[in-house]
């Protein structure tokens, strides 16, 4: 049986893992985000200085080739269900007989205006990662949060890493409940 699993995070790769120990299933897990699953929490620690980016791969190098788990790095454009293929970007097809789709979640926007201007963003992926370094190399000289919970907090503490002054935009009374 051909498994796809769509997103390389947590979930897709426990679910990679699992499916391997019930049986020897093809297993492909597909994602364009980055060429190896990583912790995303580790993210802000990236962005401090403090952790290398191989040092959030949730595992060695060699863990997917000896589990016989094909890692994809392609983004994935349309699920063809009628077909049980699912089509990349770059128009090339892969055909599965299971499909898992662990793609997470993402931030939440509310409509506001202004919300999709350069430099408005959450950080969740490698590719927001990258956007806040170019944002923060580029001379940001004040950064605005909103939402005062833990990652809330832990945005603070990056720019505050960076010397970046931050306002928060909280409906609480106070913050990093």
């Amino acid at each position: 049986m051909k498994v796809i699993i769509i997103g390389n995070g947590i979930a897709g790769s426990n679910a990679a893992r699992y499916i391997r120990k019930m049986g020897d299933h093809e297993i492909f897990m597909v994602s364009g985000e980055g060429q190896y699953p990583f912790s995303r929490t580790a993210l802000m620690y990236i962005y401090m200085g403090h952790v290398p980016f191989a040092g959030t791969k949730l595992y060695e190098d060699f863990f997917w080739e000896k589990n016989r788990i094909s890692l994809v790095n392609k983004w994935v454009s349309q699920i063809n269900y009628s077909e049980k293929s699912v089509v990349f970007e770059d128009g090339s097809t892969l055909p599965y007989d299971k499909l898992i789709i662990a793609t997470g979640s993402k931030p939440n926007k509310f409509g506001w205006p202004g919300q999709d201007l350069k430099g408005v963003q959450g950080l969740y992926s490698l590719q927001d990662l990258e956007s806040m370094e170019q944002a923060s190399q580029t001379g940001v000289n004040h950064a605005v949060i909103v939402g005062g919970g833990l990652i809330g907090v832990e945005m603070a503490e990056m720019f505050h890493s960076r010397n970046i002054p931050v306002t928060f935009l909280v409906r609480e009374k106070s913050f990093g409940m």
